[in-house]
This record gives C-alpha cells, sequence and structure tokens, in this order.
C-alpha cells in the first residue's frame, strides 16, 4: 500500500468545510486535481461521479464512487475507471482511494487528505513512488491551501 497524507488547519467550522469539500459541483474551487466534476448517479453513499482535470500534459477523467459519506466529518471515494486523452489509463494501482477528513481544531478545522494506492505490480509501486506519490503530494497541498481561501 502507498499513502500520501497531507493536512492543514483552516479557520472554518467543521459544517463550513463540509458544505464545500462534500459537494461535487464545488470541487474545482478547491481540489487541484479537478477542473470540473459531473455528478453521474446518486448522492451521499454510493454517489457516482466523474471528475476532469489535468495530469501532466494529458486530459483526464476519473470515474468514482463514494465509499463513506459520514456528515460533517468524511467523505472518501475510490476510482472505478482512469482516462487520459479520453482512453484508458495505464494501470499503475490495483485500486486508489481519496479521502477527506475533518477534525474540530479550536475554532477552525483541521482537514486531512488521503490517498491510498495499491499498486498494480511491484514494478509498478516502485514508480509510484518514484513519480507519482510526489505529484499527488504537491496536488494535496496546492489543494489545501486553495480550501483555505476558499473559507476566507
Amino acid at each position: 500500500m502507498i499513502e500520501v497524507v497531507r493536512s492543514g488547519q483552516v479557520d472554518a467550522s467543521p459544517e463550513r468545510v463540509w458544505h464545500v469539500v462534500s459537494h461535487p459541483e464545488r470541487a474545482p474551487e478547491w481540489l487541484s486535481f479537478a477542473d470540473n466534476v459531473e455528478v453521474i448517479s446518486g448522492s451521499g453513499c454510493g454517489q457516482r461521479l466523474r471528475q476532469y482535470g489535468q495530469w501532466g500534459k494529458h486530459r483526464s477523467e476519473i470515474d468514482q464512487e463514494i465509499i463513506e459519506y459520514r456528515r460533517p466529518l468524511v467523505v472518501s471515494w475510490k476510482h472505478l475507471a482512469e482516462r487520459l486523452d479520453g482512453r484508458p489509463a495505464p494501470r499503475f494501482a490495483a485500486s486508489t482511494v481519496f479521502r477527506i477528513e475533518l477534525e474540530p481544531a479550536g475554532d477552525g478545522t483541521l482537514v486531512r487528505l488521503r490517498s491510498t494506492q495499491e499498486p498494480a505490480s511491484a514494478v509498478r509501486g516502485l514508480l509510484i513512488k518514484l513519480f507519482g506519490r510526489k505529484e499527488v503530494a504537491q496536488g494535496m497541498e496546492r489543494s489545501l491551501a486553495r480550501l483555505a481561501q476558499v473559507l476566507r
């Protein structure tokens, strides 16, 4: 398992933060991986989404399913399919889960972003560790900074 975790404190209540991080249409405001998110079906746990963004020089699409939805503390999703430039992406991870955890902290909220990947093979795991982990960590740090700005 390869895990990347980044956290930061924002000056807003967990409820206010939840209102931003749990609504797919708000993702482009703060989540650096998302240019647009479209709801495919459902709501809450089991909801299916399609996230559009950039990965390097490529347009990316990720089909997702919400697997945990506990207001106002946790929302997480798993990747169902990934595409680059409209074609299936190389399968580096057998599974990917992205989790957002909110924890009351004084007058604000501690926001923890967690990406967990199970590599598709030992070689692919090495490539994720060497290259992908850094990209994910930097994207998380940008996301936390953008979230703090949105909540100001």
